[in-house]
């Protein structure tokens, strides 16, 4: 198995490009005739892009020029055009509220737990860019997370306490230990990271690397045993 340990924040337009092309990667090579690779796990660690967010969230639009000035929605053509080319319609203009992360990260943490992690923070980051929806409402969190067996009380006890916050901000703290200061950004088996939203034949060529040192670990050759049977 390849574990892909990846270090984003939900409202991080290049991390869902790039979980795009990670995952068009991930299709390639299980169907390749280079190296085929069955079992690919991939797990989500939090990351906030501006933690000085309050809870309720600030309107898109002002936050964004308060950061960048009034022709913000010019710097972020050159995203949307690449979120287009990966199937995804961005519209920063037209985006509610620029959010706080720590309690989407809570769900996610505790979405891990139960296996579904992978599909939530998909609903997650689909319903902030695609859909427009306000994360900050608990109803239209409790009803994403229904799609995934949480029922209304389970999730609101989640939102409406601090279960997983060490969790998150241990994971949050290792990372920026260890160097992570933008988002996204992918590590291999523990073994090797990319920074960024890198083209889809970048994460191929480094899947196919780690998926042949993997075949070359496995192989058998003569040993001796522990019974000396063998020696």
């Amino acid at each position: 198995m390849i574990r892909i340990d990846v270090v984003s924040d939900v409202v991080c337009p290049w991390c869902y490009i790039g979980k795009r092309r990670l995952e068009k990667a991930i299709k390639y090579t299980q169907s390749s005739d280079n190296v085929q690779v069955k079992d690919i796990e991939i797990v989500y660690h939090p990351f906030q892009l501006d933690p000085s967010v309050p809870a309720e969230g600030i309107d898109f639009q002002t936050y964004m020029e308060n950061r960048f000035g009034g022709n913000f929605v010019d710097k972020f053509r050159q995203v949307e055009q690449a979120a287009e080319t990966e199937g995804l319609s961005f519209d920063f203009a037209n985006l509610p509220k620029s959010i706080n992360t720590f309690t989407l990260h809570r769900i996610l943490t505790v979405a891990e737990q139960d296996g579904i992690q992978a599909d939530v923070k998909e609903a997650f980051m689909k319903a902030y860019f695609v859909d427009k929806i306000d994360l900050t409402i608990e109803e239209n969190i409790v009803e994403i997370m229904a799609k995934y067996g949480w029922n209304e009380v389970q999730t609101k006890e989640i939102i409406n306490s601090d279960v997983a916050s060490d969790e998150v901000k241990e994971e949050m703290n290792y990372y920026r230990q260890l160097g992570v200061s933008g988002v996204p950004f992918f590590i291999f088996n523990q073994k090797y990271a990319i920074s960024g939203a890198q083209p889809s034949d970048v994460f191929v060529e480094i899947i196919e690397k780690v998926a042949r040192e993997l075949e070359v670990a496995n192989v058998e050759g003569d040993v001796c045993d522990i019974d000396g049977e063998n020696c």
